[in-house]
């Protein structure tokens, strides 16, 4: 019976670990996530401002070319 009780134990400090490292797994990946999430949300703003300033860069080489041709 002695041997059982302590197998108990054990079991139950191994069942502890297991759920506390899982916590701070997905606490992490919690974090992980979110911030990845901000960091796309930037990315995507940055992006917009590219794509603006191609936009008006274009605009500009075809006046360019236009002026050029009178």
């Amino acid at each position: 019976m002695e041997n059982c009780q302590n197998l108990f134990y054990l079991c139950l400090v191994l069942c502890g670990v297991i759920l506390t490292m899982l916590t701070m797994f997905f606490g992490y990946s919690l974090k992980l996530d979110a911030r990845t999430v901000k960091l796309e949300k930037k990315n995507g703003h940055e992006q917009h401002q590219i794509d603006q300033l191609k936009e008006k860069l274009k605009r500009l080489e075809t006046k360019v070319a236009g002026d050029q041709k009178n």
